[in-house]
């Protein structure tokens, strides 16, 4: 394997794990939406006389919007020279991945181009893309386990219904059980 070819797979493995976090972090952002969606329909479903199909409704925006925020985040696949760049910028690496990556594409680049190549090989032997980017929950996931936990608290709460509303659904009943006697 060419030193080149050493350097396009460290960067296409790394360039894999950025697309990963960044579609995860998408996922946790709709997690974190999509979770306060469906607290503030349960809020508005046991304050106010909503029927019970508003909060299928919302647990089917709320799974939208988590798919939504991993396809978003997965969406776009970063270059080979972004990438370089990126590296070189988070571990102070004086831009050598990048130039070398530009400079092993050209082939009049002579001896010193070589150098800057092997240069890059060397350091881009010691990346590993897992301690590049770890995984690790951000504070919106923090944040989206807090409010399902105050959604799963609510839904033991009793619906608020006013005395006007239940005498009303009673007169319908009534209504309607006396339709049925009379048909």
């Amino acid at each position: 394997m060419s030193a080149l070819q050493q350097i396009e797979q460290t960067l296409e493995r790394t360039s894999r794990r950025r697309r990963l976090d960044r579609a995860l972090k998408g996922l946790w952002n709709g997690v974190f939406w999509g979770a306060t969606l469906l607290l503030l329909s349960l809020i508005a479903f046991k304050l106010l006389p909503l029927p019970a199909n508003t909060l299928v409704f919302a647990g089917t925006a709320s799974l939208c919007i988590m798919l939504g925020g991993f396809v978003v985040g997965y969406w776009h696949k970063p270059s080979r020279s972004n990438t370089a760049q990126w590296i070189d910028e988070r571990r102070h690496l004086k831009e050598r991945l990048s130039t070398a990556l530009e400079l092993g594409e050209e082939s009049r680049s002579g001896r010193w181009g070589q150098l800057v190549v092997e240069d890059a090989v060397h350091h881009a032997a010691n990346l590993s893309p897992r301690e590049l980017l770890p995984f690790h929950l951000t504070k919106l996931a923090r944040w989206s386990v807090v409010i399902l936990v105050l959604a799963a608290g609510l839904g033991f709460v009793p619906e608020y219904r006013s005395k006007a509303y239940l005498d009303a659904k009673n007169d319908e009943a009534i209504i309607k059980e006396t339709g049925r006697i009379l048909a």
